[in-house]
């Protein structure tokens, strides 16, 4: 677990699809960081009428033609998992952090508190921000991973299974060792898949609610409902068979086979996933890496998504006195 330099330098990573004017305000508050030096890499995958706005923005004389802004810009529909990993790929800091593309950090010294919470906790590869609702600045308590105790509440910081992709900070070593995100996982859970294999490095994930993402989950470049919830059930079970036992497949497959009858109210929605996982199927077993043990028992311990044999929100996350049974219809 590598120290960090005097004075280290962070990349920010946007992946961007029609949204230019929500755009230009993350990478306002962006370039309002106290910290340098910077790095900002916008992918966008913007079609025609967004690409136009965007092309004058980054060009010669531009609103943002600096020496640390990047724009590239990819024809092709990507999708999310794709389109962040083409960002950190090029990215070139000690530190990465993403940034989803209509969020905004408000907050000028945060990147600042990231770089001395990385220094403070050596073991820590991932630091998961705080969710905030841009216009009312109301904690977004289903944009925030959950605690490892039920009583505990997200006002502070703790260790926890994974991370939401909309505000995120990794240390560039971490990735280097895990790889990226599935580009295969249309629409949900990738980050869930990249949290498995960083805890199997032994690196662990802080919930930082120093710093906070004021999120605005603008609609613009959002699959539908329907294909959104056939995602979801899909990518689960897509995750459990990429990373966990196959006691745990067989569980997990059968679990939210029916929930996703429950939630589409569509034996063609099944009939539809089950048909991309079976397509899939063969590169689903060449990714397949079974985490250990240790990392198994260490993510039951925090009560969060793994309980006996399934993968999924721990009962009384759903049915305890606190719980919530909305949870199911939450995207991680």
């Amino acid at each position: 677990m590598t120290e960090l330099e005097t004075n280290p330098s962070v990349s920010f990573v946007v992946a961007t699809y029609n949204r230019s004017d929500d755009l230009v305000e993350a990478i306002d508050s962006i370039l309002d960081q106290h910290h340098r030096p910077i790095e900002i890499i916008i992918i966008s995958n913007s079609t025609d009428d967004d690409h136009e706005h965007e092309k004058e923005w980054f060009c010669e004389e531009g609103q943002f033609d600096r020496a640390e802004v990047r724009y590239c810009h990819f024809a092709e529909r990507m999708g999310a998992p794709k389109a962040k990993n083409r960002g950190l790929e090029q990215a070139t800091g000690e530190i990465i952090v993403q940034l989803d593309d209509d969020a905004v950090i408000k907050d000028p010294s945060a990147t600042d508190c990231i770089i001395e919470t990385f220094r403070e906790h050596k073991d820590v590869g991932i630091q998961a921000f705080q969710s905030r609702n841009y216009h009312t600045d109301e904690l977004k308590r289903d944009e925030v991973p959950d605690p490892p105790e039920f009583e505990m509440t997200p006002t502070t910081a703790y260790r926890t299974t994974n991370f939401i992709g909309l505000g995120v900070a990794f240390r560039r070593d971490v990735l280097e060792k895990t790889g990226l995100y599935p580009e295969n996982f249309v629409y949900g859970f990738e980050e869930m898949d990249l949290s498995f294999r960083v805890h199997d490095t032994g690196y662990d994930i802080l919930y930082t609610p120093s710093v906070a993402i004021h999120h605005k989950k603008a609609p613009e470049g959002r699959l539908s409902s329907i294909e959104t919830k056939e995602r979801l059930v899909e990518n689960r079970i897509k995750l459990a068979l990429r990373n966990l036992p196959w006691r745990y497949v067989v569980f997990t497959t059968l679990f939210w086979s029916v929930y996703g009858l429950v939630l589409t109210r569509q034996f063609a929605s099944l009939v539809r996933i089950y048909r991309r996982l079976y397509a899939s199927w063969r590169e689903a077993l060449t990714a397949r890496h079974v985490v250990s043990a240790r990392t198994i028992a260490r993510i039951k311990s925090r009560k969060t998504m793994l309980f006996c044999w399934w993968y999924g929100p721990h009962p009384r996350r759903l049915l305890g006195p606190d719980g919530d049974a909305e949870r199911l219809f939450w995207e991680t």
